[in-house]
């Protein structure tokens, strides 16, 4: 809903957008919240100690994504940076 008056201002490309990319469009708007809605599901059965480490190795996949789809630059700081995050919290875990 905050996004909908930015959106409004740039129907043309929104509408280009939904156009070539439907699919990709449609998966974002579902395995995002689908995502979330899991992570909170776990919590109810689990020790947030146990829940957060795993959420936090999702660094490492979008890092990875990043250099290997996006073509992004300087991949091997954003690997160790992103290593170095979910080592923290797994060393929050366990200790």
């Amino acid at each position: 809903m905050l996004s909908a008056p930015f959106a409004l201002r740039r129907l043309p490309e929104v509408r280009a957008v939904w156009r070539d990319h439907r699919l990709a469009c449609f998966a974002v708007a579902v395995l995002g919240p689908l995502a979330y809605i899991l992570v909170l599901y776990a919590m109810t059965f689990t020790p947030l100690t146990a829940v957060a480490p795993a959420r936090e190795v999702s660094i490492l996949f979008a890092a990875m994504l990043g250099a290997r789809v996006l073509k992004e630059g300087d991949v091997r700081r954003r690997l160790l940076a992103a290593a170095a995050m979910a080592l923290g919290e797994v060393a929050l875990a366990l200790g």
